[in-house]
């Protein structure tokens, strides 16, 4: 029998009493899909998925999405990416230190990201925590002042704005790379469409401006609203445990990957699924 147990309130659940690489029916399906869109993170523990099972799972959560730097999947399931500090013949079999900053997926696409699936497949037995942040409940606690700056706002969102800074390590973009991921705009503030409060569309390093302001004054007032949301009443940090599947709905939530020992292992599968249609503005 499904079992949900909230982790933080209204923020975040752990989900006993399935076992993912079984086939599910519809009728449990559907009380995951409500209780992710109420929680915004789901856990679920020693789950023994391979690629395929993973897939299964996140296609029940909106379209599959192949990144458009989509290194290091499986070659029969591309959806499925490998994060991993793991080498073989000299190199990374996954994808090596992404994401080490505050961030929603997909944010500077038409189509935001819906559900982020990891599966850990290997796990350090310390560091290397998932942190996620409750911006449905950051904004309804937010000073009026600050809310009346961002709500109504409409934030221009450009992935090759910083890429270079945040990722030093990596190749530069390519003009085709670059180009399959335009600038976009979408709502500062939007409604989460299944439990209908409003939320914030928050990653700094994407947005270059914000209605009216120049980009240095978008900065700093964007960095103000990541640190307001960002304080610990607001953040699950999740421990990882081999098997474990964690979920997170990136319409209401915000993530960062943090670091670990690399003496150890760290094997991560990954899937992405993305909304259908474009935020709505609140």
């Amino acid at each position: 029998m499904l079992n949900i147990q909230p982790i933080k309130d209204e923020f975040g659940a752990e989900i006993g009493g399935v076992d993912l690489s079984q086939p599910v029916s519809a009728e449990t399906y559907q009380k995951i899909d409500d209780a992710f869109s109420r929680y915004g993170v789901l856990v679920f523990r020693d789950q023994d998925l391979t690629p395929a099972q993973l897939s299964d799972f996140s296609k029940h959560f909106g379209p599959l999405h192949v990144h458009h730097l989509a290194e290091n999947t499986y070659s029969d399931h591309p959806e499925v990416r490998v994060l991993s500090n793991v080498k073989k013949k000299g190199r990374y079999i996954g994808q090596y230190r992404g994401g080490h900053y505050w961030h929603a997926d997909l944010i500077f696409c038409e189509l935001i990201g819906r559900a982020t699936i990891l599966h850990g497949v290997e796990c350090p037995p310390e560091g290397g925590d998932t942190l996620v942040c409750d911006m449905r409940g950051a904004f309804e606690a937010m000073p009026q002042d600050m809310k009346d700056k961002l709500d109504g706002k409409v934030a221009h969102h450009d992935h090759a704005y910083r890429y270079n800074i945040l990722y030093p390590e990596r190749p530069p973009l390519t003009p085709e790379q670059a180009a399959k991921v335009p600038p976009v705009d979408h709502p500062m503030v939007c409604f989460h469409p299944q439990s209908g409060r409003k939320s914030i569309l928050l990653t700094v390093p994407t947005i270059r401006t914000l209605g009216d302001l120049n980009e240095e004054d978008t900065e700093t007032l964007m960095k103000e609203v990541e640190a307001f949301c960002t304080q610990p009443q607001f953040v699950y940090a999740h421990k990882w445990r081999k098997g474990d599947v964690v979920m997170w709905d990136n319409l209401c939530t915000m993530h960062s990957a943090t670091p670990f020992d690399e003496k150890y292992d760290r094997i991560i599968n990954r899937t992405q699924t993305v909304y259908e249609v474009r935020p709505q503005a609140a």
